[in-house]
């Protein structure tokens, strides 16, 4: 069985782990926590001198790190391909890398936007912490929480003021996505591909999808959500949710 860390959180997690399902492979899930677990996971991957990144799937002595990578290997490890689905048709696969980087161009913005939201509430700071820590002593762990914020954003290099900014990027891209399903139907590509995983996910940081999929708590789901988009795509939403019922299981 292959070891899987992950940020439950995570829509790159997610887009990883919905694939590894559809592909009917072997993992177990380990829980990543930044700063934390970030030594041990540096040891297991013989990573010493790179940037410690999840999804991340060790499988055979090999260390498969982000979630497009890891997405194409278990389709490539497949062994029973007749019961589960060609999410990587070679003839569409320009087109699925265009989307994958579109996607992880909004989840990039997404993630500093909740980040942003997280600098200033409490309430989801103190549920980002691990869950080991007892309730009761959580409010005191407050500035390890605040502090796991500004390692996330020397790691990964965004702006706390340019909040707007990255809205306006989110909502660029979701036009595309909208303007494309208007074309072909309920798949970006005319058939279900990792091109609707990637793209789904990323409504995550639009509104929640929520149970039984990604629970959330309440203070986290509202760090998550983008008031300023969810009206305005609201299809989308719904376009998101009619994938996962159709194509997701539920956790």
């Amino acid at each position: 069985m292959s070891d899987f860390y992950y940020l439950h959180v995570s829509p790159w997690s997610e887009k990883a782990c919905w694939a590894m399902d559809l592909a009917k492979f072997d993992y177990q899930k380990l829980n990543f926590t930044p700063m934390i677990t970030t030594p041990f996971v540096r040891l297991k991957s013989l990573n010493f001198t790179k940037k410690v990144t999840v999804p991340m799937l060790i499988n055979d002595d090999q260390t498969i790190t982000g979630s497009y990578d890891i997405a194409q290997y278990v389709e490539k490890k497949q062994t029973n391909k007749n019961n589960a689905p060609n999410i990587f048709p070679p003839e569409l696969k320009t087109h699925i890398d265009e989307w994958e980087e579109l996607s992880d161009q909004f989840l990039q913005a997404g993630r500093a936007l909740v980040c942003i939201r997280m600098k200033n509430h409490n309430g989801a700071k103190i549920m980002s912490l691990p869950p080991a820590i007892p309730s009761s002593i959580r409010p005191l762990m407050l500035p390890v929480a605040s502090l796991g914020l500004y390692y996330l954003k020397a790691k990964y290099g965004f702006d706390w003021n340019k909040y707007e900014q990255y809205v306006e990027t989110m909502r660029s891209i979701l036009r595309k996505v909208q303007s494309t399903l208007a074309d072909k139907g309920d798949y970006l590509l005319g058939q279900f591909t990792y091109a609707d995983i990637a793209m789904a996910v990323t409504l995550q940081m639009v509104k929640p999808i929520g149970s039984p999929y990604i629970p959330l708590d309440k203070d986290t789901e509202n760090c998550w959500e983008t008031p300023e988009l969810k009206d305005e795509f609201k299809d989308l939403i719904e376009w998101r949710d009619r994938i996962y019922a159709k194509h997701r299981k539920a956790n």
